[in-house]
């Protein structure tokens, strides 16, 4: 991307997004073609739900602390973990966060288009399904909030919306995922909701079907379950090149009126996830709108933009998130992505003051070889970029990944970073 294009780029982006949104709004496919929606339609969702009352929930105030806990660290490593083993399990994530002054715990529900959750969508994640296929007769998701919110900390619901499988080679796709469907049935016109890429098996941002599944997920997750909040994090466009969904764009752009002009792919990937960003937004506040949500996007911005996530509009404009928490897994030395200057880069694009902005810290690169072995050098960068986040006024961290709290390698950084969660 050229510098003029940098220095463009940001407003064009968020002018032709903000445009595109309000007075077009959303894409659904009807007869073959891409119309545009009007703006009370944006969620590509059913009509508004009921807000719910009877749930409560856990919040803090002041410095969230949080950690990511990613589907596979909800096993413990047998391969039929019964009932009474998975709950000693989570007992002991929850008890290792709270030692080390963790007041907010990620969980990872929904990783490839499955569930930790009995779910009229998406099938059981394997996880817990065991080697025998069968699902667990209890449900996971209900005892993980109930124990995190008896302990006092917060729930957040973390998935990844579009991420099928990613070792296709590997991995079988179950009958029981909308996926197989899309993908089999050959009365149906849909197999274009599931691409395949180098790197596995994803639902078409593209896709209205695709979308609407996502949202009716959410849906389902946050009218079921006591989560605090909805958290997503940087898988979106996995691919760059064009041949994946040249015919979406083709038919976006043969529907748009002789006397407008096309978005630019990117641009248009950029509309299509803000479709969908901004209508898990309004499904979730319909239902409760204490629930909070937000994205992880990756550290470097370019990246961001790169797969589609406009990572611009969603911190300046209403509508999108209550948080940003941008994954700057780098320390002072990088030489890209020196931290201090990326954490004040992103500071600087959130500028709707009701948006939080916490930082996504590296945890698992402590004492390793990464980056060339910078990390090696000093045994309390962790506690220093938390110190970092204060002094730069950010709203807190969330360190990946939960499994580092109680590592050899990691040992010395946690040390200091419990001295200095202890002042305040």
């Amino acid at each position: 991307m050229s510098g003029y294009i940098k220095r463009i780029f940001p407003v064009f982006l968020a002018v032709t997004l903000f445009v595109t949104i309000v007075m077009l709004c959303c894409v659904r496919e009807s007869d073959n073609k891409i119309e545009m929606q009007p703006a009370e339609n944006i969620g590509e969702s059913a009509p508004q739900e009921e807000p719910i009352t009877s749930k409560t929930h856990v919040f803090h105030t002041g410095e969230m602390r949080g950690v990511w806990v990613p589907y596979f660290s909800l096993s413990d490593g047998s391969s039929d973990m019964s009932e009474s083993d998975f709950k000693e399990h989570f007992d002991n994530i929850i008890e290792t966060a709270k030692e080390n002054g963790i007041n907010t715990l990620f969980v990872h529900v929904r990783s490839h288009c499955d569930a930790v959750y009995p779910s009229e969508i998406f099938p059981f994640s394997n996880v817990f399904t065991g080697s025998g296929g069968n699902d667990p007769d209890y449900d996971p998701l209900e005892y993980m909030i109930t124990a995190t919110h008896k302990a006092g900390l917060e729930f957040h619901a973390w998935l990844n919306p579009f991420r099928v499988l990613s070792d296709v080679e590997n991995s079988v796709l179950t009958e029981k995922s909308p996926c197989y469907k899309w993908l089999h049935d050959t009365n149906l016109a849909n197999d274009r909701n599931v691409i395949r890429c180098s790197s596995g098996l994803y639902l078409n941002p593209s896709r209205p079907e695709a979308r609407a599944l996502i949202i009716d997920g959410v849906r389902e997750l946050v009218t079921n379950y006591d989560v605090d909040g909805v958290h997503i994090d940087d898988y979106f466009y996995m691919f760059t090149e064009s041949e994946y969904d040249s015919a979406d764009y083709e038919e976006y752009v043969e529907s748009v009126d002789e006397a407008s002009t096309p978005l630019p792919l990117m641009q248009w990937r950029c509309t299509n996830i803000n479709v969908l960003i901004s209508g898990i937004y309004a499904v979730i506040k319909n239902i409760d709108n204490s629930i909070l949500f937000g994205i992880s996007p990756q550290g470097n911005i370019e990246n961001d933009l790169d797969m589609g996530a406009d990572v611009y509009s969603w911190c300046s404009l209403y509508g999108y998130v209550d948080y940003i928490a941008p994954q700057i897994y780098s320390n002072s030395e990088n030489p890209v992505m020196p931290y201090e200057e990326t954490v004040e880069t992103w500071k600087d694009i959130v500028t709707n003051d009701k948006i939080k902005i916490y930082i996504g810290l590296a945890l698992y690169k402590a004492g390793g070889v990464e980056d060339d072995g910078t990390w090696l050098e000093s045994d309390d960068i962790i506690s220093s970029q938390i110190e970092y986040t204060r002094t730069s006024a950010t709203d807190g961290f969330i360190l990946y990944s939960w499994e580092y709290l109680e590592n050899q390698q990691t040992a010395a950084e946690v040390a200091n970073m419990e001295d200095i969660l202890q002042e305040v």
